[in-house]
């Protein structure tokens, strides 16, 4: 039996640039082969040469691009997609669903059965997971999957196949004529290794990622802490791969793809320091030079575990700082203080670690002068990089649930409402009141002025400068990478005349 994973068009939809490859998906390619099927995955962002922005400054405008591509039937890459799908011949299609795309499930999904009217559909992923029920309301989605699916997807296939009985799956949400049915919970793996590594081999056109996308991987999965902002499909415990089960990984992954840029998508990759302690010890064994980065909190950083991780090849780190807003920070149940925040700063900047912060504005009750700290906090902390996002209610999570008693947000819109509105809007009753105390006008105006200072922040000379020579273990390994960075740090500060050239355009 023939099993297509898709994970739909987004980011090229919206002209915006895709890195990585979808690393859920793989998880899942990998246990249909262990169990006996075979597997591909069509990345839609990834189906044609990869191209888009890294400028985000005008990422909320650049979802227009997304909503008219998303229905214009006659749009190249649904046209490709269906082509594609027909062209595989699969027996069942799986769609992995985020929250900000959800509006291009329902297009992928169906497009596919406009094409392959017999061939059952799962979606499964975050979003399907804290909203089975408005998953299951696609007409042309057969089967949801809810939580980690390793075990369930395998169990599914079989069933599908033999005409099973459906009942008995755990995490299963299906239709039983115009009924919803929903098993209960799966639990999740308690012994990570015993999972079928990600097969990155089932990706197809190959040919359209680079090494370094190929190095996404995970060491842990869950997150102990209870940002209110998050929603935790992996609930707050954490589960560990074993040391000798994540270098399997990666010689693997370097052994086939030449890949030595890795990227650890840990939630935290600090909490747990004996874990940290023994992958860097591994990783400074391996008989090749590894470069890795990750994500965790500045409360989980101290002199040693950063020189540790320098010394095993750490790259770059990203930590979250939210806000220069004291009370908006409090907020965020981060349970971490601006203190914190300095400090972590200055030992990233002591060991030369190319470090990002992550800042958000547009919280529910935050005000004008809330905003103008944070900016200022910017300033502050100076990260080498300033990641910028304006806030996005999601279900499951504490905020959200403090939008809906405000009267802010709806909790499941209509299907339709996901086709027609900015990933930015969803669930908002009223995209023009996000904001408690800002006016719809003032907080665009406000969204403007930061998007255009952390624009030039990260567009510094020296800060620019740091992130290339961070990245010159890459560069060694793979000159496309460097070429590649070139052109979108070219593009990224506005000298497109200069990347016309290096692409031989007159």
């Amino acid at each position: 039996m023939k099993v297509l994973l898709i994970d739909p068009p987004f980011r090229s939809f919206a002209g915006i640039f895709s890195m990585y490859f979808p690393l859920g998906l793989a998880y899942l390619a990998g246990a249909a082969k262990r169990a006996g099927y075979s597997c591909k995955i069509l990345d839609m962002d990834a189906a044609e040469a990869k191209e888009g922005s890294v400028d985000f400054t005008r990422e909320y405008q650049s979802y227009d691009n997304y909503i008219t591509a998303l229905n214009d039937p006659m749009h190249p890459s649904w046209q490709l997609l269906k082509r594609l799908a027909v062209e595989q011949q699969p027996d069942v299609i799986g769609i992995t669903a985020l929250t900000t795309k959800f509006g291009s499930v329902i297009q992928t999904a169906k497009f596919c059965k406009e094409v392959l009217p017999n061939v059952p559909i799962i979606v499964g992923g975050a979003h399907a997971s804290t909203m089975p029920g408005l998953t299951a309301k696609i007409p042309e989605v057969d089967f949801v999957m809810r939580g980690e699916s390793d075990e369930s997807f395998p169990e599914l296939l079989d069933a599908i196949r033999d005409k099973g009985d459906f009942s008995k799956i755990a995490g299963l949400t299906y239709k039983v004529g115009e009924k919803v049915v929903h098993n209960p919970d799966r639990v999740f793996a308690q012994n990570l290794d015993a999972l079928a590594l990600p097969d990155r081999g089932a990706l197809m056109n190959p040919e359209n990622y680079s090494s370094e996308d190929m190095g996404v991987i995970l060491t842990s999965r869950g997150c102990p802490f209870r940002c209110s902002y998050c929603f935790h499909m992996w609930e707050r415990k954490v589960r560990y791969r074993s040391v000798e089960s994540v270098i399997e990984e990666i010689k693997e992954v370097h052994e086939k793809y030449n890949t030595t840029q890795f990227s650890i998508k840990d939630d935290s990759f600090t909490v747990k320091r004996s874990h940290v302690l023994a992958l860097c010890e591994a990783f400074r064994k391996l008989p090749f030079k590894l470069t890795f980065n990750c994500t965790t909190r500045v409360d989980l950083l101290d002199d040693e575990i950063i020189r540790v991780m320098k010394q095993a090849g750490l790259s770059q780190l990203s930590v979250g700082i939210e806000s220069g807003s004291a009370e908006i920070l409090k907020q965020t149940d981060k349970d971490i203080t601006h203190e914190q925040i300095l400090k972590a700063a200055a030992l990233l900047n002591k060991h030369g670690v190319f470090w990002t912060g992550y800042f958000m504005i547009g919280l529910p009750t935050e005000t004008e002068e809330d905003i103008l700290k944070t900016l200022k906090f910017l300033r502050k902390s100076k990260p080498h990089f300033g990641g910028l996002g304006v806030y996005n209610p999601f279900p499951g999570t504490k905020l959200f649930r403090q939008g809906l008693e405000m009267g802010l947000l709806d909790a499941e819109p209509p299907l339709e409402h996901f086709l027609h509105t900015n990933p930015k809007d969803l669930f908002f009753k009223d995209p023009q009141r996000r904001v408690a105390h800002i006016s719809h006008k003032r907080f665009t105006e406000l969204s403007e002025i930061m998007s255009q200072a952390f624009h030039k922040h990260n567009s510094n000379f020296f800060n620019l400068a740091r992130r290339l020579f961070a990245r010159k273990h890459v560069y060694m390994y793979d000159r496309r990478i460097l070429r590649r960075d070139l052109v979108k740090g070219l593009e990224f500060i506005g000298l497109k005349k200069i990347i016309d050239f290096l692409r031989g355009k007159r």
